[in-house]
């Protein structure tokens, strides 16, 4: 069972597969109900949500790269529906947020026992610095990080790259420059300093705005009335070629080797309540709402869009035929390293060393549905 009370909500993550961003001032910028500053602040001081009750099976702790609310949908159905408690397991999750260190360095020290990361490129590259982590699966099948436009003047296709005034944060230039080169183009892109709202971008500042692909379109439709189509267009990185995992959750060695059948039961309870967010993605909202992320001042609208933008992104035709939240070291090789080679990417692990597929091959040795 899930211990609610001990949900802390503290520092968001770098951004999902590109360099270090606040999420925190990306969201705040997400009109209609993502997290608003006092919200986050308020949340920090009562420790999270209610609690749930303490359970008597394996205590496991886990830290999650952003505060308790609809991005983690599948862990709290998991939770909810009593999936790590039939595995005997007692898994107390901790919340991202302000002034919290990131998943991967609570891992590292000792203060969690699994961590799921926002970024997979910042976990591989402390994998390579001689850190003896271990990546077991991804929430994303595809990064949410990806490039907003207008209809008017669409960017939706590699073609549509060249000479484009890109509003983003400062330190995404690498990032963007490794997105051209993937597709052996000059990087002749202006880069245009933005903050973390798209508004920007219907001011005409730029011609396409750096996102994440699960909240900025939410505030073309909340705040300026645009939808998809036929106001804006969005593509992720992999539509463009740069394809990456997102949300990979990951533990030391050691504790694969010492405490496998815990990890496993972990894993497979995890996949149940992923696999259940695919079928029902409006049960997650309610639970957030009412549970996980009741401190948090959610919008139930604006955590039903962002499921719904989520929901596709966890699955894969390799979720389809194996089982929820695998990771391919064949496209990780060949696909995904390349490029993020070519964004600035230094000293990543040799790709074997780094996943280990046994545990989900463990979970899905009957089949791809649990």
């Amino acid at each position: 069972m899930i211990d609610q009370s001990k949900i802390i909500t503290g520092s968001a993550g770098p951004a999902q597969g590109g360099p270090a961003r606040s999420r925190r001032d990306l969201l705040k910028a997400v009109a209609a109900g993502a997290l608003l500053a006092g919200a986050g602040t308020a949340a920090a001081a009562c420790g999270g949500g209610p609690a749930a009750g303490a359970g008597s099976g394996t205590r496991l702790k886990v830290a999650l790269g952003w505060v308790t609310n609809i991005e983690f949908a599948g862990f709290w159905l998991a939770a909810d529906r009593g999936y790590y408690r039939d595995e005997g397991l007692d898994v107390v999750f901790r919340g991202g947020g302000p002034n919290t260190p990131l998943p991967h360095v609570q891992l590292a020290s000792g203060a969690v026992d699994l961590a799921v990361d926002p970024n997979m490129r910042q976990v591989l590259e402390v994998i390579g610095k001689g850190n003896d982590l271990v990546l077991l699966g991804a929430q994303f099948q595809t990064d949410p990080n990806g490039l907003l436009s207008l209809s008017k003047n669409p960017l939706t296709r590699p073609d549509d790259l060249p000479g484009r005034r890109i509003l983003s944060q400062q330190g995404t230039q690498p990032l963007l420059q490794g997105l051209y080169k993937a597709n052996n183009l000059k990087p002749d892109f202006q880069f245009v300093p933005a903050g973390f709202d798209p508004g920007a971008l219907v001011q005409g500042k730029g011609d396409a705005y750096n996102c994440f692909v699960t909240n900025q379109p939410i505030t073309l439709e909340t705040k300026f009335g645009l939808q998809r189509g036929s106001g804006y267009e969005v593509v992720t990185y992999g539509g463009l070629g740069c394809p990456a995992y997102a949300n990979i959750i990951s533990c030391k060695r050691a504790t694969v080797a010492r405490r496998r059948d815990v990890v496993v039961k972990f894993m497979r309870a995890s996949a149940r309540g992923w696999q259940d967010n695919l079928a029902d993605p409006g049960a997650a909202v309610r639970l957030v709402l009412r549970k996980y992320g009741v401190d948090l001042g959610l919008d139930e609208k604006q955590q039903n869009r962002q499921n719904a933008l989520q929901t596709p992104l966890t699955e894969s035709g390799l979720t389809k035929s194996k089982g929820m939240l695998r990771i391919d070291p064949e496209t990780l090789t060949s696909r995904m390293y390349p490029w993020l080679r070519l964004a600035g990417a230094a000293r990543l692990p040799v790709v074997g060393k780094a996943v280990d597929t046994s545990v989900l091959d463990e979970v899905y040795a009957k089949g791809p549905k649990l």
